[in-house]
Formats: structure tokens, C-alpha cells, sequence
């Protein structure tokens, strides 16, 4: 289980610093993103939790990263919605699949926000 990194002032006034000067001459690519990401809260004093995951992981791991209960994770394996492979009694998934699955429910919830957003708009006009 990975240790939560809970920064002292002077930590939190060095991820400032960092994230000013990240916002001055960004870096580009995809770990610009992933810099922003972790210095954002470690400069507004929060904790951070940084954990690395393997090509596969367990259910457990699946669930944490879905933010879903490993019993319902379980229940959309056996629906055949996630694949995955037994590794003795135990399943493993790809994290690559965890993570398709992943964005494509936060694509569905992004339409169903912005069907919402324009239901209401509509409401407010009439």
C-alpha cells in the first residue's frame, strides 16, 4: 500500500515555486500534465499519493482506480464487460482495458452532463 506524502510548509512552498515556474515556461507533452497535477495540491498544502501500477493489476487495484466496489468490478468482469485472465483463482486485468473502460464511462457522464446542461437551458429560456 503506497504512503501518502503529507508536505511540510517548506514543502508546500517549494511545489509553489515549482508549479510558478512550470506556468512560466511549460513543459509539453503529457507529463507537463502529470507535473501540473501533482504540484497543484502539494502547493495548496494536501497530501499526495503517487502509486505505480503494473501492466496488469488485481481487482482490488481495478476498483480503487474505477472508484467502485471490488464486488461490483467482479460483476462487470463476469458480464463480460472488462476482460480479463485467471491466474490460478485469482483475475488480473490489463490496465490498459481498466483504463478504456475508464474513459469511456467518463465520456458517457461528460454527454450526459452536457445533455443535461442543455435541458436547462432550454427550461430558463421558456
Amino acid at each position: 500500500m503506497p504512503v501518502p506524502f503529507i508536505p511540510t510548509p517548506a514543502d508546500t512552498q517549494d511545489a509553489q515555486r515549482h508549479l510558478q515556474q512550470l506556468q512560466r515556461t511549460p513543459p509539453t507533452g503529457r507529463l507537463a500534465g502529470l507535473l501540473e497535477q501533482l504540484l497543484e495540491p502539494l502547493a495548496a498544502g494536501k497530501a499526495v499519493q503517487v502509486l505505480t501500477l503494473d501492466d496488469e493489476i488485481s481487482t482490488q487495484q481495478a476498483a480503487e482506480l474505477l472508484r467502485v466496489s471490488r464486488p461490483y468490478l467482479v460483476k462487470l468482469i463476469e458480464d463480460g464487460r472488462l476482460p480479463h485472465r485467471k491466474v490460478g483463482p485469482r483475475r488480473r486485468l490489463h490496465l490498459e482495458d481498466v483504463l478504456a473502460y475508464k474513459a469511456g464511462l467518463d465520456a458517457q457522464r461528460q454527454a450526459a452532463l452536457q445533455a443535461l446542461a442543455s435541458d436547462l437551458q432550454e427550461l430558463e429560456s421558456d
